[in-house]
This record gives structure tokens, C-alpha cells and sequence, in this order.
């Protein structure tokens, strides 16, 4: 059966950031030979939605809700896409296209009003939030593939998912990473755990008051050391080959060489300086590397769905389905494979 896909874009105020995944959408749904009609439809609901939440709700207003009403009942798959930041699960964001305006803030609630007046009783919903991060728990700096270790209750998607089911017939899906989709495949694509460490180290460290006035004082000092041949200057001269080759891994071979073996001499005032902005330039470098992991296709998916006489459900999805809540004395509840297997599909 072709399918009928409805995409919501709400990403910004002028829609580009959603088109790179229609775009790639459209490659891996691709139009039927015997139907002319697009099986991915982008709409552009930001105007719409601020007028649900602030008016006017005038005759226009509701042409539009009755025509996004029929289009979501009648697709075999809804997706809204939203900006997602790590270290909250109470908001989305609208990204504001004017560098000069803040980012606009979607509650969990505000978004549910949203899909609950577009979403008709009775009808199932098969729907994705793309949505950064959508499917991370509030304790973010967690391994998310340690599944046991995560309240997966108080995610984005979940709150979104409680608070429309079970008035509505709906299976949710989000990611636990920054999501992407590759123009070539038309596949999603999701930024690892390992990548999510990276970057999560590269903060940290950079934030760090040592590190700060480290490379400061890097800046300020550096044309005056290499003004001299010498030890020093040979130290300089290899930790920026080093830095500025193109191979990460190599990056980290030559810099931890040179951190085994400065060759500088220890009545050098600037030694012990040297020595620090290495060892802090080596733990950067690291943490970028991790932050560089490649991103994959069949990685942190959560599914939703609600279950009598369970209730909410949520299953990982990779590498194998698994129920990850709900937990009954640390257990999570025992359903029936073929079964876990279908509503993970």
C-alpha cells in the first residue's frame, strides 16, 4: 500500500529547517507511477499554531483545521517536526529565522492541545515527532543505550504521549539523540551515545576556569614564543602540525607523543604553561573525537503506544524490541514477542 505521509512543519518561522527531511523523505517514499500526487506532503503550520494559541480563530482559521483534520485522518503516517534541546524535556522550539529574536517556546501542554484538536476520536494515528533529543529523559548526560538506567516517564515524547492518550488512538515515535536525514538515502539518521558524551565533555571542559585561562593565555603569548629558535619554538611548531592535521586519530597520536616528550627545557618559564595548554588541548581533542562518532540509522528509537491493561507503553525499538517501561519491582511486564514485535514495526 503507498503511503500517505503528512508532515507538520513547525521547525521555524520560514520552514527551512523541515524541507532538508521532506526532501529526504520524498527520496525514500518516492511518488507512485499510477498516482501523480506526492506521497509526503510538507505543511508549514507555525502561522496556524500561533493563532490556536493566541487568535484570532477567524473563518480562515477554521478552514484550516478542518482541512488539517482530513489530512491527518486520511495519512498512513503523521510526522510534526519540532527543535529539541538537550537539556530540557518541558519545551520544543521554534527557531526564530531573525537573529535578533528569541526562540519560541512549545510546551508539552501546547502541543498537545494541538494534536488533540487535530486528531479525531476513533481514528488510529501513526505519528512521529521529529524532534531532537525528543526521546531523552531529564538526567540528558546518562547512557540512554544503558536502558535500565533511564526513567523513560519523563521524556518530551512521553509527557507529549501521556497527555494525548488514551483520548486519542495513537502510536508515538521519537529519538533519544540530535536527529538528521540524509539527503542521498532518505533515512533518518541519529547521533550516537558516544557522540552525546563528546559533546556534552567539550562543554564541560571548555567551561572549565583552567581551561579558559589557559587558552587565553595561548593567545596572547604566542607570537612572543615563536619569535625565538629554539626548544620552544620546536614544541609550538609540532603541537600545531599536529592540531592541523586532517586525521583525528592521528591528531591524538602526534599530541600525545608530544605531551610524552615536549623536549623543553626545564628552566623554560613558560614550561609549566606549555605543558598545561597540551594536556587541555589533548582532552578537547578527545572529547571532539568522541563528539565526531558517526551517526546511524537504526539507533535510539522509542515507541509509544497504550496497551489495556497495561496503559502506556514504551519499547526501544534497536537493536532488538525490548519494553523499557512499565517496570514492576525493577522488571519490566512480559508480553507476548510477536506482539512487543508488531507494535515496535
Amino acid at each position: 500500500m503507498a503511503k500517505n505521509i503528512i508532515f507538520l512543519n513547525m521547525s521555524d518561522d520560514l520552514g527551512v529547517d523541515g524541507h532538508k527531511a521532506v526532501t529526504a523523505l520524498k527520496l525514500k517514499h518516492p511518488n507512485s507511477k499510477y498516482l501523480r500526487k506526492s506521497r509526503v506532503t510538507e505543511i508549514d503550520i507555525v502561522s496556524f499554531y500561533r493563532a490556536f494559541i493566541n487568535g484570532p480563530q477567524d473563518a480562515a482559521f477554521n478552514r484550516q483545521r478542518n482541512d488539517l483534520k482530513n489530512k491527518c485522518k486520511g495519512a498512513t503516517e503523521v510526522m510534526l517536526s519540532i527543535h529539541g534541546p538537550m537539556t530540557s524535556t518541558d519545551y520544543g522550539l521554534i527557531r526564530a529565522t531573525n537573529p535578533v529574536n528569541p526562540d519560541e517556546r512549545v510546551t508539552v501542554r501546547q502541543l498537545a492541545e494541538l494534536l488533540l484538536m487535530l486528531f479525531i476520536p476513533k481514528v488510529n494515528y501513526n505519528f512521529t515527532l521529529v524532534m531532537c533529543f525528543g526521546a531523552r529523559s531529564s538526567q540528558y548526560r546518562l547512557d540512554h543505550q544503558n536502558l535500565d538506567l533511564i526513567d523513560w516517564t519523563d521524556s518530551f515524547a512521553y509527557k507529549l504521549f501521556d497527555s494525548i492518550s488514551p483520548r486519542r488512538q495513537v502510536r508515538l515515535t521519537a529519538r533519544t539523540g540530535e536527529l538528521s536525514f540524509n539527503t542521498v538515502t532518505g533515512k533518518s539518521e541519529v547521533q550516537t551515545e558516544l557522540a552525546i558524551q563528546g559533546t556534552l565533555d567539550n562543554q564541560r571542559i571548555g567551561q572549565e576556569a583552567a581551561v579558559i585561562n589557559s587558552l587565553a593565555w595561548w593567545g596572547q603569548n604566542l607570537g612572543r614564543m615563536m619569535r625565538i629558535a629554539g626548544p620552544k619554538q620546536n614544541f609550538i611548531i609540532s603541537l600545531e602540525t599536529a592540531k592541523n592535521n586532517p586525521s583525528p586519530a592521528t591528531v591524538l597520536t602526534q599530541l600525545r607523543a608530544l605531551n610524552t616528550n615536549p623536549g623543553l627545557s626545564i628552566l623554560d618559564p613558560d614550561r609549566q604553561a606549555l605543558v598545561e595548554y597540551l594536556g587541555h588541548t589533548i582532552r578537547l581533542t578527545e572529547a571532539s573525537s568522541r563528539q565526531s562518532d558517526p551517526v546511524q540509522g537504526k539507533y535510539g528509537k522509542l515507541v509509544y503506544s497504550n496497551v489495556p491493561p497495561l496503559g502506556n507503553i514504551v519499547i526501544a525499538k534497536y537493536p532488538n524490541p525490548m519494553m523499557v517501561h512499565p517496570k514492576y519491582n525493577g522488571h519490566v511486564s512480559v508480553i507476548p514477542n510477536d506482539f512487543l514485535q508488531k507494535l515496535a514495526k
